[in-house]
């Protein structure tokens, strides 16, 4: 997840995490009493808004991490409009959408180390009755870090599936991807023993 933050210098970059994902939160739970496609067609204009302010880059990366919700959106617009509903679906495809921007902009304007601290402070009552935190927070870190990474992987080999000339991928391709995940973890545990191991 947090592997594709873009750097910068921005007032998005700059803000707390806690406070951009509290802010998230809030969002989220108000635009389920939004009910007005023109209202919510207004807020995605907003939240596409957002992205320029911060750079063009920003906007074409959140454009291109919203490929993948495409086929979801299209089988909910197809579904409540096969049942007759097409207001509802526009509603609830908008929705999804903009939940889905806003999401994408936190990440974007995150870095992963102050995830983890924020991960690392919400934890922290849980030293009291000595759980380590450390080992967890390194955990989710190596989660958001890496599958988007997986993600990747799978399709340069359905990709190069492909390029042999079979039409779909099928479950071949798990064994030579689960080989390059052993062989990424076995590297990771290295390094962090290399440089003394986890602390707590």
């Amino acid at each position: 997840m947090l592997a594709i933050s873009i750097a910068g210098s921005s007032w998005a970059h700059r803000a707390r995490v806690g406070f951009k994902i509290l802010a998230l939160a809030v969002i989220s739970i108000m635009l389920f009493f939004v009910t007005s496609w023109i209202a919510l067609t207004i807020l995605l204009l907003g939240v596409i808004i957002l992205y320029l302010l911060i750079s063009r880059e920003v906007l074409l990366k959140g454009l291109y991490l919203m490929r993948p919700l495409l086929w979801v959106v299209c089988l909910i617009g197809a579904f409540h409009l096969f049942r007759g509903e097409f207001l509802t679906g526009c509603i609830v495809c908008l929705r999804l959408v903009i939940l889905v921007s806003l999401a994408n902009f936190v990440t974007l304007t995150s870095r992963l180390t102050d995830m983890i601290e924020l991960f690392l402070w919400l934890l922290s009552p849980l030293k009291r009755i000595g759980i380590p935190v450390a080992p967890i927070g390194l955990a989710l870190g190596m989660v958001m870090r890496f599958t988007p990474v997986l993600i990747k992987r799978a399709s340069q080999l359905s990709e190069s599936w492909r390029a042999r000339g079979l039409k779909q991928t099928n479950w071949r391709i798990i064994l030579p991807l689960f080989i390059t995940v052993v062989d990424d973890a076995d590297k990771v545990a290295e390094a962090l023993r290399a440089r003394g191991g986890i602390g707590k």
